[in-house]
């Protein structure tokens, strides 16, 4: 529709469209950092999953580079925490996890599982979607992990992983407030367990502590601080398997000026204007 004129903007472009409009002399493309994490989540709740060990296994046995570079094209970032760059209170200090199957495979060992297990990754129908899950199934599989891949429609993915009745699950989190709170308390306060947020149904609670002091705290270094401890704390903990911050991209013909993109895309349309 861009291509043709029928539409002045479109709003979600996926990655395999980008040089399309990047190489037509009427279409132009606006992008920008989101501050939406996205991510593989397991359920601690559940063996083996219960054992740190075998979640930093299954985080040292992914290539994220690789996911960002076949499922985004590239237009992402590995990322490094369970917020993004642009959201306050997000850290440095913390790193993803390395790609080395040769350590996934001793914490393995140490766990109990040299054999492997059988384990389920639950993901709601897209083709970006299927396609990470196989990705992560054919890693998976280099360690022992037998991944099934379990597709529902996206009303049933929420009553599952709410419910807890998941292993591992595909998620995605956007920080609409743009602050640290609305990212960490609703995914890993022990409060927050199930269709609040926290469907890690993780707990730790000097994570909690540190959370409920940031919450009410008013000094904005001083809640930094918390947050980046927090923060350090969970990467530990391994509940997720970190994988990308991802680019907005939005196309638009070229006449086409002032529109905001924004980094959860509530984009600002007000001061989109018309050049004759």
């Amino acid at each position: 529709s861009l291509e043709t004129g029928e539409i002045d903007i479109a709003i979600a472009i996926s990655s395999v469209d980008e040089e399309n409009i990047k190489n037509n002399p009427k279409l132009q493309l606006l992008t920008k950092p989101s501050i939406s994490y996205s991510y593989i989540g397991m359920n601690v709740q559940k063996s083996p999953l219960n054992d740190v060990r075998v979640r930093k296994a299954i985080n040292y046995a992914i290539d994220k580079q690789a996911i960002v570079d076949v499922i985004l094209n590239g237009n992402g970032k590995v990322a490094t925490s369970p917020i993004a760059p642009g959201v306050f209170g997000f850290t440095d200090k913390t790193k993803n996890y390395e790609y080395n199957v040769e350590k996934a495979k001793e914490l393995m060992k140490e766990a109990g599982y040299e054999n492997g297990f059988t384990t389920s990754i639950l993901v709601f129908s897209g083709e970006a979607n299927t396609q990470t899950a196989e990705i992560v199934q054919a890693y998976l599989r280099e360690i022992g992990i037998a991944l099934k891949v379990e597709i529902v429609e996206t009303s049933a993915y929420w009553d599952i992983t709410e419910k807890g009745r998941h292993d591992l699950f595909l998620g995605s989190w956007g920080v609409v407030t743009g602050d640290a709170d609305y990212g960490l308390y609703a995914m890993y306060h022990s409060s927050a367990k199930g269709g609040a947020g926290n469907r890690d149904f993780y707990e730790n609670k000097k994570v909690d502590e540190l959370l409920d002091k940031a919450k009410i705290e008013i000094n904005p270094e001083t809640r930094k601080e918390l947050y980046e401890e927090a923060q350090i704390l969970i990467v530990d903990d391994a509940p997720d398997v970190m994988l990308y911050n991802r680019n907005l991209s939005v196309g638009a013909q070229k006449y086409i000026k002032g529109l905001g993109v924004h980094p959860v895309t509530l984009h600002n349309f007000a001061t989109v204007y018309v050049e004759e």
